[in-house]
């Protein structure tokens, strides 16, 4: 995996979330189903990209029972 400043990482998930939480006249349905098309495509990147870290991070969102 790449090595990256967390502050910088931190900066893009926190973009990431306000990009997709401020859908302006989104009701709380289709704000789910953004949230959940957004997860599935950034899994499909990162078995993509970073098989291992995929692995690891939908054992935590199938624990969740988020994926």
């Amino acid at each position: 995996m790449t090595d990256i400043d967390p502050r910088k990482a931190d900066a893009a998930v926190d973009a990431f979330v306000a990009r997709l939480s401020s859908g302006a006249g989104l009701s709380d349905g289709d704000r789910a189903v953004a949230y959940e098309a957004a997860l599935k495509h950034l899994m499909g990147h990162l078995i993509e990209r970073e098989g291992w870290l995929a692995e690891e991070f939908s054992g935590l969102a199938r624990s969740l029972g988020a994926y």
